[in-house]
């Protein structure tokens, strides 16, 4: 759904808890991300948030190359990371695009965790931004993404 200041934004109940939620999301992406969501010549390997304010998101290929995704801009384990998504219009990387991505954990209760996702800054792409924002709103981007998260989360538990 785009909400009123233009972001997208998904949510979706994982059973898990928060930590566990958020172990997978930023440690264990490749277990669960949709392989064919990316933008290198092969086929993924491994898809790696470093840790910490400041690290990076990118992946590594099955042919040794590797491909930037973003950065972490707020590392808040359980609960929030905020990451950008540096990806053009033409989904190539691009140092001068930022857009961001925040991510909030929320229990439910020992088992449940809300996970809401907001994907932002879309003015960034210039005249692509309507385009963007309906891309990353239809229903095989963030929310087909998130509901693979879940289904992992569950098996994972």
């Amino acid at each position: 759904m785009i909400d009123s200041t233009g972001a997208v934004r998904q949510q979706i109940v994982v059973g898990t808890n928060p930590t566990t939620a958020f172990d997978l999301f930023t440690r264990r992406m490749t277990d669960w991300w949709p392989s064919h969501h990316h933008i290198g010549s092969a086929p993924i390997d491994q898809i790696i948030i470093e840790p910490r304010e400041g690290g990076r998101w990118y992946t590594r290929h099955t042919d040794g190359t590797e491909t930037s995704t973003g950065y972490v801009t707020a590392w808040e384990p359980p609960a929030r990371l905020v990451i950008t998504w540096q990806i053009t219009a033409d989904w190539s990387f691009d140092t001068a695009l930022i857009t961001t991505i925040e991510l909030t954990f929320t229990s439910q209760d020992e088992h449940h965790t809300l996970v809401e996702l907001t994907h932002g800054d879309f003015d960034n792409y210039g005249p692509d931004a309507d385009r963007m924002r309906d891309t990353f709103d239809s229903p095989d981007a963030w929310a087909a993404t998130l509901a693979a998260f879940a289904a992992c989360s569950t098996v994972s538990a």
